[in-house]
């Protein structure tokens, strides 16, 4: 039982040296890689991997705190369920702005230092699809569309405020226990700016 939660979540420096202690660990329970200290890659059994395969959430350990912090976050998300989908008819965006929402969220606990990254995490990351809805075999958006739409959303003061009612009202002191996300509120502070004279 020990090793099965000492190789839970690990770094690439420790998966070169105990590669083969963390696969067999795998066996037994789905191993987070993290690389510059942002979830990379998950290790798992050909069982669990057959799961995923049916749905992605199978991938996410229940107690992981994006897991737990979820449910508020979608409650206060259906709060504002109707300026967000009023924002995209205006605006003319495809993506649901529901969704986009999720993924400045991730790009802010996470520190994605760029859209691009972000993308790419979009792309191979268990965690990061289902946080934000999408199924394993769901296609990511192409990227211009994607730069395209999250702009729209942090060209909205509603939505930007929203983003940092997220991160005050449901994260705040939580962030001390979740020693897994680096808060990136200079990120934050920066869209936030963009809306201070108007």
């Amino acid at each position: 039982m020990g090793s099965m939660e000492r190789y839970t979540k690990v770094g690439m420096q420790e998966l070169d040296q105990r590669l083969a202690k963390i696969v067999e660990a795998a066996r037994k329970q789905p191993v987070s890689v993290y690389r510059y200290g942002a979830p990379w890659v998950w290790i798992v059994s050909q069982e669990d991997w057959q799961g995923a395969l049916r749905e992605v959430a199978s991938c996410v350990p229940p107690g992981h705190s994006l897991a737990l912090l979820k449910p508020r976050i979608e409650a206060l998300l259906a709060e504002h369920r109707g300026a967000l989908a009023l924002l995209a008819e205006q605006q003319g965006m495809i993506i649901a702005p529901h969704t986009l929402m999720h993924v400045l969220l991730l790009q802010l606990l996470y520190s994605v230092p760029s859209e691009k990254q972000l993308y790419e995490q979009l792309t191979y990351n268990l965690l990061f699809r289902w946080f934000t809805g999408l199924e394993l075999k769901s296609r990511v958006w192409n990227f211009s569309l994607f730069s395209h739409d999250l702009g729209v959303l942090l060209a909205s003061p509603m939505a930007v405020s929203l983003l940092q009612r997220m991160v005050d009202e449901v994260l705040g002191a939580s962030l001390q226990a979740m020693p897994e996300f680096s808060l990136n509120l200079g990120l934050l502070h920066s869209w936030l700016a963009r809306h201070d004279n108007h």
